[in-house]
């Protein structure tokens, strides 16, 4: 006793995360996720984009060096050469190692901030400010002219990871790194034609900074990380109020699903608001209403009725009417001829054995074509095709299991001949119209069936229906009639009719 007043104690102590601090940390993690990735991309987008750009306008500048320094490199002329690598370096880069991302991050966005939204550079500005160095070089490699005038007529070297131009190039760009910066080197070659051939005189170096790339990518994402960090703090602290509002009315939804698990079907939540939480509710009283009459009915139906009609009953049970229905049907009626007095001569065991080959044939084709087994009787089968829920193709189905249920047999008799057994003929009747279904028995016993004069009509085909034989009355056959052949037989008089009645046998469906 002790022991399980302690283990009360244990689950009245359990610890209850709040549904909003769990809503309002998924929202955080969510946005520190959208946040990060959006940064990322940007920069990774931004820096491909901008080191493309000033590539591109690195390559045209060598370029148009290269285009006007042939004719000065030939003839030795060094004032144009002068010009060209002046104008190339338009404004000499002021080395700020602050601009690495690697260094001093936390003075880079305090920086950033002081400036404002307004002041940085946009993609368009970052021109020949990058370019750190160009430089002429001859074919035997020494400087013929340079922005730095101190090394002209050195010997040119590259820079440590970057190899020569190739006679097979024309352009190259490679990226290196110097004194903790990164730059590109792009090499040109200088070309002049002569009596139609084309000769290399010379190229053309420029050294650009990848410095003015990496500050403009930083301060964009510096500032969006900023616009996505605030959006981050509103939306959590947004979450916060609206879980707090809405976690009120869940009290109550939990009370009920807690009413429903010990058994209490009757509960009901009185909660009407337009929102979700009001659907919620409607759902939740409807739910609770329908495992009531559920339980009703598993507890009163699934004595006597299969378990794929159970099935369809459970889920909608208001087609359902247990008290009495009228409704359209089609009545199907088959019955082993001549058994009766075979049975006689045969030992019981015998009986049974003949008897359950031919019943489970007729029930497997009742069931595929989705019928009604209503019940047997001895040899007898009575199947319903309407009930307990109507469909439009109800008699087509009706008639499409007799058919099934006659050639069935004829391949079980053929069988059984080969094997020396007995055989026997099947008559079938069916007859499609108004019947009354419901629950008809006594509290000891009852049965869900179907009766009224048009099941009568169905019983009274079978009874004169020959061995193998499908007689189908003439309301089952105007329904059908599109959909199989039909052979029309003379009209027969039955039990209970005054006038004859027209029968007709269906042959095969039609293709």
């Amino acid at each position: 006793m002790a022991k399980k007043e302690k283990n009360i104690k244990k689950n009245k102590k359990r610890v209850i995360f709040p549904l909003g601090a769990k809503f309002s940390f998924f929202v955080a993690l969510l946005l520190v996720t959208i946040m990060v990735a959006i940064t990322a991309f940007l920069y990774n987008w931004m820096g491909q984009a901008l080191e493309k750009e000033v590539k591109e306008r690195g390559i045209a500048i060598a370029k148009n060096i290269a285009n006007n320094a042939a004719d000065p490199l030939i003839k030795n002329d060094d004032l144009p050469l002068a010009i060209l690598t002046k104008e190339a370096v338009q404004t000499p880069l002021k080395f700020d190692k602050s601009i690495n991302l690697n260094i001093d991050i936390l003075n880079n966005i305090l920086n950033i901030i002081k400036q404002g939204f307004t002041t940085s550079k946009q993609t368009q500005n970052i021109k020949n400010e990058g370019i750190y160095e160009a430089i002429i070089v001859r074919k035997d490699g020494t400087i013929a002219s340079a922005n730095n005038v101190r090394i002209i007529g050195e010997k040119y070297t590259p820079p440590a990871g970057v190899k020569k131009l190739s006679e097979n190039e024309d352009t190259l760009v490679q990226d290196y790194t110097k004194g903790g910066q990164q730059y590109f080197d792009i090499a040109v070659a200088i070309g002049t034609i002569i009596n139609n051939n084309k000769y290399r005189v010379g190229e053309v170096h420029l050294t650009i900074s990848r410095s003015i790339i990496l500050k403009v990518v930083m301060e964009a994402a510096i500032k969006i990380g900023l616009i996505i960090f605030i959006s981050l703090i509103l939306g959590i602290l947004t979450s916060i109020l609206l879980v707090n509002f809405l976690v009120r009315p869940i009290k109550y939804l939990v009370d009920g699903v807690k009413a429903i698990g010990e058994g209490n079907y009757d509960v009901q939540i009185k909660l009407k608001t337009n929102d979700e939480l009001g659907l919620l509710t409607e759902i939740f009283n409807d739910t609770a209403k329908s495992l009531k009459e559920k339980e009703l009915i598993k507890g009163a139906f699934s004595k006597y009725i299969s378990s794929e009609v159970m099935e369809q009953i459970i889920n909608d049970p208001s087609k359902l009417s247990l008290h009495g229905k009228r409704l359209k049907a089609t009545v199907l009626f088959t019955d082993i001829r001549g058994f009766t007095s075979m049975s006689e001569k045969l030992e019981p065991e015998q009986v049974v054995s003949i008897i359950n080959d031919y019943l489970t044939i007729q029930t497997d084709k009742i069931i595929k074509h989705n019928g009604f087994l209503d019940k047997f009787v001895g040899d007898c089968v009575m199947a319903v095709f309407g009930i307990p829920v109507p469909k439009e193709d109800d008699t087509i189905r009706a008639v499409r299991a007799a058919i099934d249920i006659r050639e069935s047999v004829k391949k079980l008799n053929s069988i059984r001949e080969r094997m020396k057994q007995l055989t026997v003929g099947i008559g079938i009747g069916l007859n499609t119209g108004e019947v009354v279904c419901g629950n008809m028995g006594s509290p000891q016993k009852m049965d869900y069936t179907v009766i009224g004069d048009n099941v009568n009509l169905a019983s009274r085909l079978e009874a004169n229906a020959p061995a193998n034989t499908i007689y189908v009355s003439e309301s089952t056959y105007l329904e059908t009639k599109d959909k199989f052949i039909y052979k029309e037989l003379e009209p027969i008089f039955v039990k209970g009719k005054k006038e004859a009645i027209k029968i007709y046998e269906p042959i095969e469906e039609k293709t």
